[in-house]
């Protein structure tokens, strides 16, 4: 770099370190914009936002994909992933020096905006692979937070990308390395680096990719004011369903299945995922819809039951790797629609409300996505009025062509489906219990929960991860026996504690993130123990999880309704399923 260059950094970088007592700023997308030479946007286009894994130039030669592979005329936002944090320096780490450095990935990247001008071009932090110990540690120092972002600052700067992905898998999940601070944390990062970004003037925009289970939500997002934060909040709407569970399942079912999904599946969709985050308090015109172009591969546990939820060998940890992926239990498209082209033993099926196809062979599942699956999807888009969609990964896509729907296929369904759609602006709404993000909560929530309303449950349960999981309801939790998460009710006058693992007087427990039952314990101090839970098995563990106590209607399964968005293509099955004209 130049002595005018470094002139220029030191400078933004004095920038920065002078913003730090800026007020957190709540505006619509589009509105981060330089301060000198602002760019008026009256209408928003949708956004069709494309993660890249850098990993995939890796893969064998005849799948050899690379960065100058990716179609960016097809996409308006490009996000290279992923770089990481040191728990060392606590700057930004780059997870593949020999790719993103020696060989010109970053720059290259970022040049793909000299062939296609429209295109964004970001860099995601995280991933999976990073856990989530880091960020905590990360996030929880002051000084930490600040010497992340001058770095952030810095990597944008030095090589020109447009923007920064926060991928941090999860903010206050315990089992992922996290903490119970994470939430307020977390929100300070966010509110720091929206200040940093828009005191340097360069127009960044700051976008978070975020689960869509409502335990995640409640453990580590402060949604109405990340929301305000954010340009964009990518829904991780996949990976719904996986060899985990114990029973084969498409992963990114657009609808709930009645009669299907219960328990901590029941509100675990695409739809109830954009409806949960609107109801935390996200606009619509900041929500961007995930879609898989993969799918989730099973052994089956018998070649006689191959229907949606047929049990599994989980022990094998999903399906058969694919030829060119070589992962066990995914596959990805361009791998899943080759195989059902040149096997016609593969039977190809179609989930009537969920809306994504299946397919099975012998002892072999796979849930995908496909084009037909990805128009209804684009269609609730522009129906529900979100930002738009994006897509892990664009290099999962048959972009040489082989299945005969020419090259990108699934790409170019969100391209069409997208194109011309301007995003609606939702009512602009202000949270009245919004704190500023350096203070420390002084109060509890003591929501009552009215006792005859029904209770849903939080979310995906692993119970390989853990034995005993939270309930929304402070006087509930699971207890995982036999791999099957089964509902237990606290003794009377206790409440659960997870930090604890037990159920304990109403005094020693957190009830922050949970609903109070309408009789709540009294606080009053306890000098002994509190009564032991008494944990019966249960003699169908596998079969007949243990169900919620206190209602004595008797579980009927409900009537299917046909739960489309307005103006949806509908598939012809579904159509002749129901009568559809």
């Amino acid at each position: 770099m130049n002595v005018k260059g470094v002139l220029g950094l030191g400078l933004l970088l004095a920038m920065l370190v002078a913003s730090v007592s800026a007020e957190p700023r709540f505006a619509r997308p589009g509105d981060h914009e330089p301060v000198e030479h602002v760019r008026v946007l009256p209408e928003h286009q949708g956004r069709r936002v494309c993660y890249y894994e850098t990993w995939a130039v890796y893969r064998p030669d005849e799948v050899h994909y690379d960065i100058e592979s990716i179609p960016g005329n097809l996409c308006t936002h490009l996000i290279y992933t992923f770089c990481g944090v040191s728990n060392v320096t606590w700057e930004v780490l780059m997870l593949d020096p020999e790719l993103d450095i020696n060989a010109n990935g970053y720059r290259r990247f970022v040049a793909l905006k000299e062939k296609f001008p429209d295109v964004k071009t970001t860099i995601a932090v995280g991933g999976w692979a990073e856990g989530g110990k880091k960020y905590s540690q990360m996030v929880s120092v002051k000084e930490r937070r600040e010497t992340f972002i001058r770095s952030v600052v810095q990597l944008l700067t030095e090589y020109g990308f447009d923007g920064f992905d926060l991928d941090w898998e999860y903010p206050g999940a315990t089992d992922r390395g996290g903490a119970y601070a994470d939430k307020d944390n977390f929100l300070k990062l966010v509110t720091e680096l929206r200040e940093a970004f828009d005191s340097v003037g360069q127009g960044w925009e700051l976008t978070a990719a975020v689960p869509v289970a409502k335990f995640r939500l409640q453990e580590g997002y402060h949604v109405p004011e990340l929301c305000s934060l954010l340009d964009a909040i990518h829904l991780m709407t996949y990976d719904l369903r996986g060899n985990w569970c114990g029973f084969a399942d498409v992963h990114s079912m657009l609808y709930m299945r009645p009669g299907l999904d219960e328990w901590a599946y029941e509100k675990l969709n695409d739809n109830d995922g954009v409806l949960l985050w609107e109801e935390f308090g996200c606009p619509r015109d900041k929500l961007v819809l995930g879609t898989p172009f993969y799918g989730r591969t099973y052994t089956l546990g018998s070649r006689d039951n191959v229907e949606l939820h047929a049990p599994i060998k989980k022990w094998e940890g999903g399906g058969k790797p694919g030829p060119y992926t070589n992962a066990t239990g995914t596959m990805a498209y361009f791998e899943i629609c080759k195989m059902m082209l040149d096997d016609n033993a593969w039977v190809d099926r179609y989930d009537d409300v969920g809306l994504v196809p299946f397919a099975y062979k012998e002892d072999q599942w796979v849930g995908y996505e496909d084009p037909d699956s990805l128009k209804i999807k684009m269609d609730y888009v522009k129906d529900m009025k979100l930002l738009g969609a994006m897509t892990w990964a664009v290099d999962q896509d048959d972009y040489l062509g082989w299945c005969n729907r020419g090259k990108n296929p699934m790409m170019n369904t969100i391209y069409e489906g997208l194109k011309d759609y301007i995003v609606p602006p939702a009512p602009t709404t202000t949270s009245t219990t919004r704190k500023t993000y350096w203070s420390t909560p002084t109060t509890k929530s003591t929501t009552t929960r009215d006792p005859n309303l029904p209770t849903t449950t939080l979310g995906p349960i692993d119970c390989n991860v853990a034995s005993y999981w939270p309930h929304e309801d402070c006087d509930k939790y699971y207890w995982c026996y036999d791999g099957v998460p089964h509902l237990e009710h606290c003794p009377s006058g206790t409440l659960w504690s997870q930090s604890a693992q037990m159920c304990d007087w109403a005094e020693n427990v957190d009830t922050s993130n949970c609903n109070l039952p309408a009789h709540a314990p009294s606080r009053k101090h306890h000098s002994g123990p509190p009564p032991q839970t008494k944990h019966i098995p249960p003699k169908k563990a596998a079969a007949e999880p243990v169900h919620q106590q206190g209602n004595d209607i008797p579980h009927q399964k409900p009537q299917k309704e046909i739960p489309t968005a307005k103006g949806a293509k509908i598939p012809p099955l579904m159509k002749a399923l129901h009568n559809i004209p």
